[in-house]
């Protein structure tokens, strides 16, 4: 039965709209397959795991990261790159399990949480039991803690011509310098210091009692000086003047 408000040129028009919908979305699908043909599934993956990992994201980085998940997603459906993929996540799984079996190993002495009555296996502490609050988890380091670093040698060596002294090159120093605090002194040596401290003091009588010496014979010479001076008067005294003379 007709409905009284069907009209032929509707229907057909709703008709052109689905199959021009469908033609749409066969492009859209058959774009997106030649699109991702060509694409590295490896670095798609890195990045959505970089995207997931990035903290905290803004609106761009949720958008972007949706459609790199589609895209996944849609190489995933379609079977494209499976050999690649496939060796691809199966490396990554080795490499999860490896992970997980080296942060949950026992390394004893080796680890740095090592002590040999609360903990002779060097387990790993877990944060929650700690009195400190700790962000995140944890490592299961090893001692040594740092590995040995070499350093290239300065290009401007080279350029400049620089001719270094013989022998062995200086080794970096890991001892912290100029950290001691004085030691402190016994009563012995106190007393000792004391002593030598007071010695400037009495150090000085003798030059006192030489300069007293010394006073008394200045004294001395200037008595002496003196009597000579007389004694020289009064010989002139007794001597004629011999300009006053005359002779015949």
């Amino acid at each position: 039965m007709i409905r009284g408000n069907w009209s032929l040129a509707q229907e057909f028009k709703q008709n052109e709209r689905k199959q021009q919908s469908k033609i749409q979305q066969r492009q859209k699908h058959q774009h997106k397959l030649e699109k991702l043909k060509n694409a590295d599934p490896i670095k798609l993956y890195h990045k959505i795991k970089n995207l997931e990992s990035r903290e905290p994201r803004s609106n761009r980085d949720e958008d972007h990261l949706t459609s790199l998940k589609e895209d996944w997603h849609f190489i995933e459906k379609n079977g494209l790159h499976k050999a690649k993929i496939g060796k691809f996540l199966e490396d990554i799984e080795k490499q999860e399990s490896a992970r997980l079996k080296l942060k949950n190993k026992l390394w004893g002495r080796k680890s740095i949480y090592f002590n040999p009555e609360l903990n002779p296996l060097g387990k790993v502490p877990n944060v929650s039991n700690l009195e400190e609050e700790i962000e995140g988890d944890l490592e299961n380091l090893t001692l040594p803690l740092r590995d040995k670093a070499h350093y290239e040698p300065d290009p401007l060596i080279k350029e400049l011509n620089v001719k270094l002294p013989s022998g062995k090159p200086p080794k970096f120093y890991k001892l912290i310098q100029n950290t001691e605090k004085p030691k402190k002194q016994e009563p012995n040596q106190a007393e000792s210091n004391d002593t030598s401290r007071q010695s400037p003091s009495l150090a000085t009588k003798p030059y006192s009692r030489n300069r007293h010496h010394n006073s008394e014979s200045d004294l001395d010479l200037d008595s002496v000086s003196s009597s000579n001076s007389d004694q020289g008067d009064e010989e002139s005294e007794d001597e004629p003047d011999l300009k006053k003379v005359k002779y015949g």
